[in-house]
């Protein structure tokens, strides 16, 4: 699959250290506050996660290799012994430190065959945090959007993630029926094929169809119910791919 939303390293750092400012302010004073999106969650907890998600990455970038569970398990009590907002924006810093002294055409492990570089961490990274960013607003009922641009690449690549062949969404009913993702300057084709959902840049012209804005798109896509996307055509083919991308 292409990926012609690639933004650059700059711009992928500019967007995550904006909405790591965001979240730093949206915690004070709302910590114990309940993620909707989330709803295991307090705004602490999903801070704490974010930055487990970081430590996280740095093992993978200095092993070569994804660590085994039990380490994040560990690193989580030695966080919690400190302030979350703290150790977010350390373990943040310290990821950062660690992708800047590398080239995005590096060699590094990631979940994905067909991208093994230091340059899919940027993005993933950057989109990782924008969506928690949009998670923690939405405890306190402010929740801004993510740019155009950010938000149609998250959008590209949550449906790429969804091809992958680990993914362990239910495929119950899929008959190959073809869903358009339509963000109006860019749109995509996904279909439902039994052996895995096949996910291409560009319209197709199939009727079944879910149009949105990109951050209404990239919120959709991220397993967000979302109401302001509009769903034409077949409904029950969409609220099989829905399902799925709901599954991650």
């Amino acid at each position: 699959m292409e990926h012609p939303t690639r933004l650059s390293r700059a711009d992928y750092l500019g967007a995550w250290n904006t909405d790591l400012d965001r979240i730093a302010s949206v915690v004070h004073n709302n910590g114990h506050l309940r993620v909707p999106t989330c709803p295991e969650w307090t705004v602490l907890e999903l801070v704490e996660h974010l930055a487990g998600v970081y430590q996280h990455k740095i093992w993978v970038l200095e092993l070569g290799k994804m660590p085994p569970p039990s380490w994040s398990d560990e690193a989580l009590v030695e966080r919690r012994k400190n302030d979350p907002v703290v150790e977010l924006g350390h373990w943040a810093q310290a990821l950062q430190t660690e992708l800047l002294a590398r080239n995005d055409s590096d060699e590094a492990s990631t979940f994905m065959r067909s991208d093994r570089t230091v340059g899919f961490w940027w993005r993933r990274m950057a989109l990782e945090t924008a969506v928690h960013r949009t998670d923690a607003e939405l405890a306190l009922g402010q929740r801004t959007d993510v740019s155009p641009e950010l938000a149609r690449d998250g959008i590209d690549e949550l449906l790429w993630f969804a091809t992958a062949p680990w993914q362990q969404g239910s495929k119950q009913g899929w008959s190959h029926q073809r869903v358009v993702v339509d963000a109006g300057d860019l749109a995509w084709t996904a279909v439902l094929d039994p052996e895995g959902m096949v996910t291409s840049v560009g319209d197709d012209g199939s009727s079944t169809r879910v149009s949105g804005s990109p951050d209404s798109l990239l919120q959709w896509s991220a397993g967000r119910r979302v109401e302001d996307v509009e769903r034409s055509g077949d409904q029950e083919t969409i609220a099989l791919l829905e399902r799925f991308l709901g599954n991650f």
